[in-house]
């Protein structure tokens, strides 16, 4: 009997045993999947943080190389703003220096009506027709001859000036059976003449270009007597220096 109560008991035991075993292995288990699932959710937010970090230095790398070619950009525009500075100072200088070399040609010439005026980058020489031609007429005269070799002169000696002539008149009409069909006739004509007059005088053909206005184009002055438009029958010389060999100089120094 009190063998059989021995066996009992280790049975029961050895149950209760298997039981808190398999409970415990369970328990493990279970704990050993969660782990692993969380070993698994931390290597792949680690793949995506290795992945979004690779990703950040290609735009990293891509941005420095857009810095870099912007700053190329910037340095080069501003080369191309310092060199257009220093082109419109030197046409400023050029301008004001042809102004007075101008001044100084005329200067012993009795010439009414003289307007030497600077305008953007070229210059403006103004010539009424009454100290260049007769009324109507596209020949110069005596006074106008010694105006225009004066002009000559200076446009000679400065190899890099171009100066476009061009004849104005004002807006009466041509006379019926006059020797010019209009307006734009007679300006093209004394213009051409006064270009013609240049070139007689030593200036090279390359830096003259003549012109006639076709409209009339006032000047804005009443000139005083009785004929009040003969400012407005003219000759516009407008110059324009090319500064290309000074920058060129200016860059070497």
């Amino acid at each position: 009997m009190k063998t059989k109560f021995l066996s009992f008991i280790l049975i029961l035991s050895i149950s209760a045993w298997s039981c808190v075993s398999s409970k415990k292995y369970k328990g493990l288990q279970d704990e050993l999947a969660n782990t692993q699932t969380m070993l698994d959710a931390q290597k792949k937010k680690t793949e995506d943080a290795e992945s979004s970090k690779m990703e950040l230095e290609k735009q990293i790398s891509k941005l420095k190389y857009e810095v870099d070619q912007t700053k190329g950009e910037s340095s080069k525009y501003q080369n191309q703003v310092a060199d257009l500075e220093k082109i419109k100072n030197l046409k400023e200088q050029e301008l004001a220096r042809i102004k007075e070399e101008l001044k100084k040609a005329f200067s012993s010439l009795n010439v009414p009506g003289l307007s030497i005026s600077v305008s953007g980058d070229k210059l403006h020489v103004s010539l009424p027709d009454q100290v260049l031609y007769k009324k109507g007429s596209a020949m110069l005269n005596k006074s106008g001859g010694n105006i225009l070799k004066s002009l000559a002169n200076v446009i000679s000696s400065n190899a890099n000036m171009n100066v476009i002539v061009e004849g104005h008149a004002d807006k009466s009409l041509v006379k019926s059976g006059a020797a010019y069909k209009d307006n734009l006739d007679l300006s093209t004509i004394r213009a051409n003449n006064a270009v013609r007059f240049l070139i007689s005088n030593k200036v090279k053909q390359e830096q003259l270009t003549s012109a006639g206005r076709s409209s009339f184009e006032p000047t804005g002055r009443m000139h005083e007597g009785k004929d009040k438009m003969a400012l407005d029958r003219r000759l516009e010389f407008i110059i324009t220096p090319d500064v290309t060999k000074l920058y060129e100089l200016s860059k070497k120094s």
